[in-house]
């Protein structure tokens, strides 16, 4: 009788902590996003965005349409101008080329404001 009795309890044990367990879990998987209300009363999502946003190409392409926002290549500094001096410093006597990058495969990018096949400064 008393082994009936702790299987019994064994089992009733065991039901709640799985039933306590499956009804905790989804709580833990909702999605955590906070959803603003805008002044118009829509719903709208908190985004982030990596990297920096295209600059307003408007008024900057000398009357060509259409002018877009592109991002090309940035072209590599060889000489940097010594503040106060005016003369230049080759950057592999100032640095090593580890600090310069000469070994990274890193290409950085710039924006600049396209209209057909020229480039201008936003």
């Amino acid at each position: 009788m008393t082994m009936n009795l702790l299987n019994i309890h064994l089992l009733y044990t065991t039901t709640i902590v799985i039933t306590v367990l499956h009804l905790l879990s989804p709580a833990s998987c909702v999605d955590q996003k906070q959803l603003s209300v805008a002044p118009q009363g829509l719903l709208m999502e908190d985004k982030t965005r990596l990297g920096s946003a295209p600059p307003s190409c408007h008024n900057k392409c000398n009357q060509c349409h259409p002018c877009m926002a592109v991002q090309v290549p940035t072209l590599p500094i060889r000489d940097r101008v010594e503040p106060g001096l005016g003369r230049t410093i080759p950057l592999d006597l100032e640095s090593s080329p580890s600090t310069t990058g000469e070994y990274s495969n890193y290409k950085p990018l710039g924006w600049k404001c396209r209209c057909g096949d020229r480039l201008f400064n936003p």
